[in-house]
């Protein structure tokens, strides 16, 4: 499961759109840009805040997706 579905799962954004600026910070089209797979540095960022806001199951299932990233996605 990638990490957009996750959070979709537990009704904590309800888009790309959403996601991509809310969760990572980055422009609304990013996910879209990137066909729905964030970059290894995005996750980490991702994982970063989740941490610091002691979310830290969310966290955990972030560093997870880094650490299994496919090479594509490592840009």
């Amino acid at each position: 499961m990638d990490i957009y579905q996750h959070f979709h799962r537990r009704g904590l954004t309800d888009s790309y759109r959403h996601f991509s600026s809310a969760w990572l910070g980055k422009a609304e089209n990013y996910l879209s840009i990137r066909s729905g797979r964030p970059s290894a540095d995005a996750l980490i960022d991702l994982f970063q805040t989740l941490w610091r806001e002691c979310r830290f199951m969310l966290a955990l299932r972030v560093g997870w997706a880094v650490l299994w990233l496919e090479k594509e996605a490592r840009r």
